[in-house]
């Protein structure tokens, strides 16, 4: 039994194919499927059920899979527990991040964490907060930075920073024409929301007291995972939509009188999420501490503000 045959076997569970795991493991389909045949005969078991399409795991090809995917794992911590005892800060670091957060955040930080860490490889992907759980569970992914609180098993969240909600509003909206927005003035059914799955949209909806959506009062809909892109439709549409404050610092000063303050001032907590089993010490706190030095200081600490839940429970 070996690593790459458990590679293997984990690879075909998840694509549901020979070929589609030969390719994500970068071998040809024969060579992949000998040594999967080849662990059955050491194992004396089958692990796929190869009528079905797309192939699932047998019953006991389940649970060895389950395994095999702790054993790898645990395999890929001992490159970085030996780099934890090295004088220099080196490696790979793999960030999951939420849409709602990475256009706005990682300008702020990445080009000061390439300088003062040249021998770190980041790799940057916009997952949404289900997913970055998912991953750091896997391995697959070594850091998250997501909005919290978040309820989920094995991780440990950080926080980083406590953004307020802003309302973006159109010109031809009466929240225009006021200064700040209190609670009656809100409502689900007059927003551009968020496609569901992202937790931005869950804050949103709380902030507005409403335990589900309203009817949709707009002839034309429009769903993405984007906050920038319902800016763009408030700008040319009519209504409203939420915005985080970091979103707010890029808006042209031409459109600033857009920008609406929320008299309850509720925020949002941005933590980094991590495997509590995680190696990567050294590499995370100095991520952390980037970050924190490139937010605007008055987003360091929370001030007693609301802290928005997200509803996420995994």
């Amino acid at each position: 039994m070996t690593l790459t045959q458990l590679e293997y076997i984990i690879a075909i569970a998840d694509n549901g194919s020979f070929v589609e795991a030969a390719k994500q493991c970068f071998v040809t389909q024969p060579a992949l499927t000998t040594q999967v045949k080849n662990l059955e005969n050491e194992l004396d078991v089958v692990l796929f059920d190869r009528t079905k399409k797309p192939i699932i795991p047998t019953e006991v090809g389940a649970q060895i899979i389950e395994q095999s995917r702790e054993v790898v794992l645990q395999s890929r911590k001992i490159p970085d527990l030996v780099s934890e005892y090295n004088s220099d800060v080196k490696g790979d670091l793999r960030l999951g991040i939420i849409p709602t957060i990475s256009p706005y955040l990682i300008p702020l930080f990445v080009n000061e964490f390439n300088a003062e860490h040249p021998d770190v490889n980041l790799h940057v992907s916009e997952e949404i907060t289900e997913d970055v759980i998912s991953k750091l569970k896997t391995g697959d992914i070594d850091v998250g930075i997501v909005a919290t609180p978040v309820d989920a098993k094995g991780i440990l969240f950080i926080p980083l920073y406590y953004e307020k909600f802003y309302g973006f509003v159109s010109s031809s909206h009466p929240n225009y024409y006021r200064d700040e927005l209190e609670a009656e003035h809100l409502a689900v059914e007059d927003l551009w929301l968020l496609k569901e799955g992202n937790c931005f949209r869950n804050q949103v909806i709380n902030i507005c007291n409403a335990n589900q959506e309203a009817d949709f009062q707009h002839h034309f809909r429009y769903e993405s995972h984007s906050i920038e892109s319902l800016k763009r439709i408030v700008e040319v549409k009519q209504g409203m939509t939420f915005i985080p404050e970091l979103a707010t610092l890029d808006v042209m000063p031409s459109k600033r009188d857009m920008i609406k303050k929320i008299a309850m001032e509720p925020v949002r907590e941005v933590s980094i999420a991590v495997n509590r089993q995680f190696l990567k010490k050294r590499l995370i706190d100095g991520l952390k501490n980037t970050i924190v030095e490139g937010i605007p200081a008055s987003m360091r600490k929370e001030h007693g503000s609301v802290i928005v839940d997200t509803n996420i429970k995994l």
